[in-house]
């Protein structure tokens, strides 16, 4: 299948004017979030003449070149498949399915390896997805083997990474931020499903969140992640609630396999972290019988703590260790729920029951 929807057609014409390189545009007006009084401009993309734009990369380069900083890019794509159609983000914009059509699949697919290769979409600016699946991100194992539906590379201060009503499902990385202290990201309502690198040498995970202010997952799915984490963060503040997370264990009426996970949680370098209302469940094709982890590579901010409530962990794994605590920060537990765990935490003398 050809590149685009249909075709690897140029875009049809648009009123907009286009002006400098992404360069000297992205230097023009900074990679924060939104502006409070940006003028929004609305791009179409889809399969006909009646749609400004054939491809998604198209549309999202006549926003990159638009060098007025206060104009804001709401860039609306039609349901439909849309193949090697990458994109790269150097202003802040929104990337969503038809507001119109909201709930009808939006499929990029890659199946080639990534040209840029980082992701899908590239962005540098801060970003906006609502509404879209990413497929088949993949680069060659010499390059990292990491690539991901959604690469973010910004490092402006105020950034945001906002994914809503989202899948990732047969990348190598489902979503990957670079290092942003001041970073706000947040997952919701989203499906990881069937993601990772088949080789053990390279490890990969379906949502893996560098160095950030903070992050939040809400109301999302886990499920069939290859030999990395389900969720791994860096952020100086990480809150997950609600979410289905699966660790070496299938989700048959999805369609997600078992997958080889190490951590469902893994929360690197402590900081301020709140797991709630989650469901965990751990099987035997786990590569680590711990659950969630914290603070296993360090703790190099000022402001640590733990909080864990009404969530439920369920494992099937031989010896299972529902919170492996190595360097003993108090974790606040409330009203969880603990089956076929072993050890609920470890070491046992750091929790803290309410």
């Amino acid at each position: 299948m050809a590149d685009g929807v249909v075709s690897p057609a140029t875009a049809v014409k648009t009123p907009l004017r286009i002006g400098a390189g992404l360069l000297v545009c992205a230097a023009a007006f900074g990679t924060a979030a939104r502006p409070a009084d940006a003028e929004t401009k609305i791009l179409t993309v889809g399969p006909s003449g009646i749609f400004q734009y054939r491809t998604i990369g198209a549309a999202v380069a006549a926003a990159d070149a638009d060098s007025n900083p206060n104009s804001y890019y709401d860039i609306q794509v039609a349901p439909g498949t849309y193949v090697n159609d990458f994109s790269v983000v150097t202003r802040p914009m929104t990337v969503e399915v038809d507001p119109r059509r909201a709930g009808s699949p939006v499929l990029l697919e890659a199946t080639v390896s990534l040209p840029n290769q980082k992701g899908i979409i590239l962005t540098f600016a801060s970003l906006t997805v609502d509404g879209l699946t990413f497929m088949g991100a993949m680069i060659d194992n010499s390059l990292g083997g990491n690539g991901a539906g959604i690469r973010d590379q910004n490092t402006a201060a105020g950034a945001t990474l906002i994914v809503r009503n989202s899948v990732f499902t047969k990348n190598q990385e489902g979503i990957l931020t670079g290092d942003d202290t001041g970073e706000t990201i947040a997952v919701t309502n989203s499906k990881f499903e069937n993601n990772g690198n088949p080789d053990p040498r390279y490890f990969q995970h379906a949502l893996y969140v560098n160095h950030a202010g903070r992050l939040t997952v809400v109301d999302s799915l886990f499920c069939g992640q290859l030999i990395g984490h389900d969720i791994k963060s860096r952020a100086l503040v990480t809150s997950i609630e609600n979410n289905q997370i699966y660790d070496g264990e299938g989700y048959a009426a999805v369609g997600c396999r078992a997958g080889s996970s190490s951590f469902a949680i893994d929360i690197a370098e402590g900081g301020s972290a709140v797991i709630s209302g989650n469901r965990i469940v751990q099987g035997p094709a786990t590569q680590n019988n711990k659950i969630v982890a914290y603070g296993e590579e360090g703790l190099p901010f000022g402001n640590n703590g733990l909080s864990l409530s009404n969530n439920v962990f369920i494992n099937s794994a031989p010896n299972a260790t529902g919170i492996y605590d190595p360097k003993c920060v108090p974790v606040h537990l409330t009203n969880n729920t603990f089956q076929g765990v072993a050890t609920p935490v470890n070491p046992s003398g750091c929790a803290v029951y309410k």
